[in-house]
């Protein structure tokens, strides 16, 4: 059962990895399309005559809060298989990214619910209560795996 459990464990993993780097590229390309005029993707620098500097700050945010997120998922996942590796399921240097991972989640759900006033003439920012709702079942989470890797490292310390 145990083994069974490490393989479907494994399989998740490399999904999420595949996923991670679907996601990172699906992202870059409809960057690289928008710049040549392809896509409607939210890059649109000829129509960023008005508040140009807030403009350019909110993509910029969007931009790296998804690169952070790619990059962050991709190491949380690596050290759940290195730590399958080394039976623990619950490494603890996922802890720190984990609580990260909230904050950037934040972050990137404010700007993304933004993203309309890069093609708008009104400079508004709206926060919205969905922007905290994702947040909150992260931090629980994250809390959770806290717990869960004190306690795998205390059982260990045990025996």
């Amino acid at each position: 059962m145990k083994d069974k459990t490490m393989k479907r464990i494994r399989i998740c993993c490399y999904v999420a990895i595949g996923l991670c780097v679907a996601w990172g590229l699906l992202w870059f390309g409809n960057l690289i399309l928008s710049a040549f005029g392809v896509s409607d993707y939210p890059l649109q620098w000829f129509d960023w005559t008005e508040h140009r500097a807030y403009k350019t700050t909110i993509f910029a945010v969007y931009s790296l809060s998804i690169a952070a997120m790619i990059v962050m998922c991709v190491k949380i996942v690596l050290n759940v298989l290195k730590g399958l590796n080394e039976n623990t399921v619950f490494p603890k240097s996922n802890v720190k990214l984990l609580f990260w991972f909230v904050l950037v989640d934040f972050i990137y759900l404010l700007v993304f619910n933004n993203l309309m006033v890069l093609g708008s003439d009104q400079p508004t920012f709206m926060i919205q209560h969905n922007n905290f709702v994702m947040p909150f079942f992260l931090l629980f989470f994250a809390f959770m795996y806290k717990v869960a890797a004190d306690a795998v490292e205390e059982n260990n310390l045990t025996v």
